[in-house]
C-alpha cells in the first residue's frame, strides 16, 4: 500500500502511537525485561573481579542472562506444545515471539480465538499485528469485530482513526481523534488523540 507524500510527516509518529495503544500489554513478561537489562557485563578489573560471584553464584551478565532467557523461552514453547489448549500460556508465548515472528504469533492468537471468539484482548492483538504487517484490510476486520462486541470500546474506536489514516483518509482520522479527545480528555488515549489532531493541523495545506 502506498501512502501519499503529505502523510509521511505523520507516518512514523502515528504508527508508533497506534502500536502503543493497540498493544495494551506492552510488558509481556520477565524474559523481555531480562533481555533489556543484558547490555553490560561486569568490568574485568581488580575491584570488580572479586565481585564476579556473590554467595558462590555468578552475577548477571550478558551471556548468562541471554542463556536464561533462551531457556525460559524454550520451556514455555514446550509447555504450549504439550498443552495447546492452555490459552494463558499460548498468549504469553505469542506475546514474546510476535516481535520477531509475527506470523507465528498470529497463528497462536487465532488458536485462542477458536476457543474464545469474543475475546477483545486477542482481537486487538491481531488488529495490531496485521496493521504492523501492512495488511490494513485484515486489521480493520479484527478491529470491527471488537466494535461489534462493544461499540464503545475506547481502544477500538481510537484504532479506527489509525486505520483511516493508513488508508489515506486523514480527514476522517482527524474527526475520529478529535471526537475521542473531546469526549475523553482525562484519559491517556484521549490525550494522545488530541496530540495527533495537533500534528495533523500542522501539516502543510494542499
Amino acid at each position: 500500500m502506498k501512502f501519499k507524500p503529505i502523510y509521511i510527516y505523520l507516518g512514523a509518529f502515528i504508527v508508533f502511537i497506534t502500536a502503543v495503544i493497540f498493544f495494551s500489554n506492552t510488558v509481556k513478561n520477565s524474559t523481555q525485561s531480562n533481555l533489556s537489562q543484558s547490555n553490560k557485563e561486569m568490568p574485568d578489573d581488580q575491584i570488580h573481579r572479586g565481585m564476579s560471584k556473590e554467595g558462590g553464584e555468578e552475577l548477571p551478565n550478558k551471556s548468562n542472562v541471554m542463556e536464561e532467557a533462551k531457556a525460559k523461552l524454550k520451556a514455555l514453547k514446550e509447555e504450549v506444545e504439550k498443552n495447546p489448549n492452555d490459552t494463558i500460556k499460548v498468549k504469553e508465548y505469542a506475546g514474546i515471539v510476535q516481535a520477531h515472528e509475527p506470523d507465528e504469533a498470529i497463528k497462536l492468537y487465532e488458536r485462542i480465538l477458536k476457543a474464545g471468539p469474543k475475546r477483545k484482548d486477542i482481537l486487538l492483538e491481531l488488529t495490531f499485528l496485521y496493521y504492523n504487517k501492512g495488511d490494513i484490510s485484515k486489521a480493520e476486520a479484527y478491529n470491527n469485530k471488537v466494535l461489534s462486541l462493544d461499540k464503545n470500546d475506547l481502544l477500538a474506536n481510537y484504532n479506527t482513526g489509525g486505520l483511516a489514516q493508513a488508508k489515506g483518509d486523514i480527514k476522517k482520522a482527524k474527526e475520529i481523534w478529535a471526537g475521542i479527545s473531546k469526549k475523553y480528555p482525562n484519559t491517556q488515549i484521549g490525550q494522545i488523540a488530541g496530540e495527533l489532531v495537533k500534528q495533523i493541523e500542522q501539516l502543510p495545506k494542499k
